[in-house]
């Protein structure tokens, strides 16, 4: 399963949403005859919303995605189409246990940015989001991987030696 992660159904179902592009983002809902006020990304309100827009190319999105690069210190390119995004999310450095750690982050990234996208109601901000991940997966990582015992400091402050 390409969503064999250690991460909650909600999130593999989100990301298998993602790979059959059937989000009901605002392209996919004026496909299906909603009417909308406007098909703007709720979170830019720069482009016309689309899954690869709101998870890749989005100026909010990418924002997460380099203080995701900036805190494991590495370079990486990201795809603007979602599910490509998501196939190619690993770390030539990592071994298979940790590349399923940092897939799951994928997905809770994914899963945040949408959560921020349904509830526009506040200020939308990149560190809110990612924070908000790093504590998702280190959660999830301490109650499905029995071998993980570092604390959420080390986690954040030390991934080195986490």
């Amino acid at each position: 399963m390409l969503w064999n992660t250690k991460v909650t159904p909600n999130a593999q179902f989100l990301g298998w949403r993602i790979s059959l592009d059937k989000l009901p983002t605002k392209d996919n809902l004026i496909v299906r005859g909603v009417q909308l006020q406007h098909n703007l990304c709720e979170l830019c309100q720069a482009s016309a919303e689309s899954a690869d827009h709101l998870f890749s190319s989005c100026r909010v999105a990418q924002k997460v995605w380099n203080l995701c690069d900036n805190w494991l210190e590495v370079s990486s390119v990201h795809h603007f189409k979602a599910k490509e995004n998501f196939k190619h999310f690993s770390i030539i450095n990592l071994n298979t246990r940790q590349n399923s750690i940092w897939r799951g982050m994928w997905l809770a990234i994914v899963e945040e940015i949408w959560k921020h996208r349904n509830g526009v109601i506040r200020k939308v901000d990149p560190d809110e989001i990612f924070g908000l991940t790093q504590v998702t997966v280190w959660v999830w990582m301490k109650h499905k991987i029995p071998s993980v015992n570092f604390s959420y400091s080390d986690w954040v402050f030390h991934l080195s030696h986490a």
